[in-house]
């Protein structure tokens, strides 16, 4: 299997979309496999995302996906399963042209106050959560780096109604309120 997975971000006020494929099959597959002696079973190597990158995307015979960020580290989880990877992709590219709110904004604490989110359990697992509702679109995810383990969490919105619900939020937060916003 093979497909494209858009990103955008925001960057100094302005927006950027790019895609990237990724790659699921035997022609995916490298030569390189060894046993998980603190795991159990094995890795595999794959090609997974096709980006220039100093890591090597791993399978685990358990199912997981994972990488080895430069070849000594020891295996660090991505996913449970591909089809968990695969279904946070599919939806990470369908809100892709939603409006992204900027990273690093009170948004974080305060997206917990929306009410009608639904959890997305087949695209979620311990280390990335999807909630989502017609307009709003929540991930949050484990940062991978070690100095700065903080969880990311991005939102999207798009039309009136969503970016209404999530500024509505967002302003009762900053007043120190706790309300819900209406679904």
């Amino acid at each position: 299997m093979r497909y494209e997975v858009r990103h955008s971000r925001i960057i100094s006020g302005e927006r950027y979309e790019a895609a990237r494929a990724w790659e699921y099959n035997h022609l995916g597959m490298r030569t390189a496999a060894w046993q998980a002696p603190r795991r159990g079973g094995w890795y595999f190597e794959w090609i997974g995302e096709h980006v220039s990158k100093s890591c090597r995307d791993l399978i685990h015979t358990d199912g997981g996906v994972g990488t080895d960020i430069d070849g000594r580290s020891p295996y660090l989880p991505i996913a449970p399963s591909i089809p968990h990877l695969i279904e946070s992709h599919a939806l990470t590219d369908s809100v892709a042209a939603w409006g992204l709110w900027p990273m690093g904004s009170p948004i974080a604490t305060a997206v917990a106050l929306l009410d009608g989110l639904v959890d997305v359990p087949e695209a979620s697992w311990g280390s990335s959560r999807w909630r989502l509702s017609d307009s709003v679109a929540v991930m949050d995810q484990d940062s991978w780096d070690p100095p700065d383990p903080l969880r990311r969490t991005l939102v999207r919105s798009r039309d009136e109604a969503g970016h209404r619900k999530v500024r509505e939020v967002l302003d009762a937060s900053q007043r120190g309120a706790v309300i819900k916003a209406i679904p």
